[in-house]
């Protein structure tokens, strides 16, 4: 009887995660599960999804990552130093470290709000959040 039960709640669990279109959708409906052993059938049946997604993203996989995630970062400089050739190294209050690839004029302190935006061909710009000339930026952490 409970092995029905559980099936049940299985597929139930997942016609719920397919109607969501992107895997983090997907993850914040099982993490919105309550009852621990609904929550893991919900996990347990989305990874078992996790191929046929792959098959089916095959060749469009960086596409569909640039479309998953958000197209900026706004924070906080908690660190900044100077290294090799005078370029800054940023660490942000979200943890999130950052280097300076382009050689730039300007100040960047700590306590500053900065945007870090997308690029041309994967590179990320970052400003001050006041205005100003942006710095092409690498994310090393």
């Amino acid at each position: 009887m409970w092995f029905i039960r559980i099936f049940f709640i299985g597929c139930l669990l997942a016609s719920y995660t397919a109607t969501a279109k992107t895997l983090p959708e997907q993850l914040k409906i099982c993490a919105a599960v309550s009852a621990d052993d609904k929550r893991l059938a919900c996990y347990d049946t989305l990874s078992n999804s996790l191929m046929a997604r792959a098959e089916h993203q095959f060749g469009i996989e960086a596409e569909q990552l640039v479309n998953d995630t958000s197209k900026h970062l706004t924070s906080t400089i908690a660190n900044s130093r100077k290294g090799a050739y005078g370029k800054l190294t940023i660490t942000l209050a979200n943890g999130q470290v950052w280097r300076q690839t382009a050689s730039s004029l300007g100040s960047w302190k700590s306590g500053e709000k900065v945007e870090i935006k997308r690029g041309a061909l994967g590179s990320f710009l970052m400003r001050k959040h006041s205005g100003g000339k942006s710095v092409r930026v690498k994310r090393i952490k």
